[in-house]
């Protein structure tokens, strides 16, 4: 685990390309979108106490979405070598992080399920999803416990 800074505007890690990190957002803020060029779309805004990259801990491979620092940023940082040796020292707190995990994917199912994608776009589906998960403190502490 590293600590990293980001400067205002700065692009975090880039979409489609190669990841093995995630990160823990200690200060500052970050924007997440999806898609290249004109066709960007902001899908989410995350502070302190969230995290981004975290796919990458289970399995690398290439990132689903762009993040770039909207404040001077500062993170730590986990490597899935790092996560690895963490799910083989504590695996119930591995276990705990999976379940977010799959909470989430569940989220987004449900939403995915009922909404029409005819009628709005991806980043209204993306937003309704976030309104109605708010990430709370019980969430949270599951995702950080291999980075703090």
């Amino acid at each position: 685990m590293r600590t990293v800074r980001f400067r205002f505007g700065e692009t975090i890690i880039s979409e489609g390309t190669d990841g093995d990190t995630a990160f823990l957002i200690v200060s500052g803020s970050v924007e997440v979108s999806v898609g290249q060029g004109a066709q960007s779309k902001s899908v989410a805004s995350l502070a302190a106490g969230e995290v981004f990259g975290e796919m990458c801990l289970i399995e690398p491979g290439p990132r689903s979405a762009t993040v770039k620092a909207t404040t001077d940023t500062e993170c730590i940082a986990t490597s899935y070598e790092e996560f690895m040796a963490a799910l083989q020292n504590n695996p119930a707190q591995a276990a705990q992080f999976m379940k977010t995990l799959v909470r989430r994917l569940r989220r987004m199912n449900r939403l995915v399920a009922t909404t029409s994608p005819r009628r709005r776009g991806l980043s209204a589906l993306f937003q309704e999803w976030q309104a109605s998960a708010p990430v709370s403190v019980g969430e949270v502490l599951p995702l950080q416990w291999t980075m703090i």
